[in-house]
């Protein structure tokens, strides 16, 4: 797959230098192929989702990470891994609110370097529109918001949308 990104405060300059992390992430995903073609149609669909959380399951991310240990189970990120935490928005926009104060308060307690947002790009959607939601999160609405929420959210965060 090819990514299109926005780099929010940073978080690609650290993710390569201190995580090492981005190329492991543009490795996996870049590799990923995603089954989008018709997959509401099948009788136990892997949505895309769980397609890229497995990929990242693979190469030893953690899934369903606590995002705080005051939280519980309630806060939870998608998948993580030193001092990274990955939320896959693929359904509607205002999980990305969500996300948001999840990296805010997982960077407050120190446990967050960086944020990233996974989505999947204009393209997949024009593609096969019965497959997505028309409420899916968009590019766009990552750069949009935070550009608008600049003053309240300082964690550096890495929007990828996959092509």
């Amino acid at each position: 797959m090819r990514l299109r990104t926005f780099d929010y405060r940073h978080a690609e300059l650290i993710l390569a230098r201190k995580c090492r992390l981005k190329t492991e992430i543009e490795y996996i995903l870049c590799r990923l192929q995603l089954d989008t073609c018709s997959y509401i149609l099948r009788r136990q669909p892997v949505l895309p989702h769980r397609q890229i959380q497995r990929a990242f399951e693979e190469t030893g991310w953690f899934a369903e990470a606590a995002a705080s240990p005051f939280t519980g189970a309630r806060t939870r990120f998608d998948l993580s891994k030193e001092g990274v935490a990955i939320e896959i928005e693929t359904s509607s926009r205002e999980f990305l609110y969500r996300d948001y104060f999840r990296f805010m308060l997982a960077e407050s307690q120190g446990i967050l370097r960086v944020g990233i947002i996974i989505l999947l790009d204009e393209t997949l959607h024009e593609a096969d529109p019965y497959a997505f939601p028309a409420a899916s999160p968009r590019l766009h609405d990552v750069i949009y918001d935070l550009r608008c929420l600049s003053s309240w959210i300082s964690v550096p965060i890495w929007a990828v949308a996959l092509r």
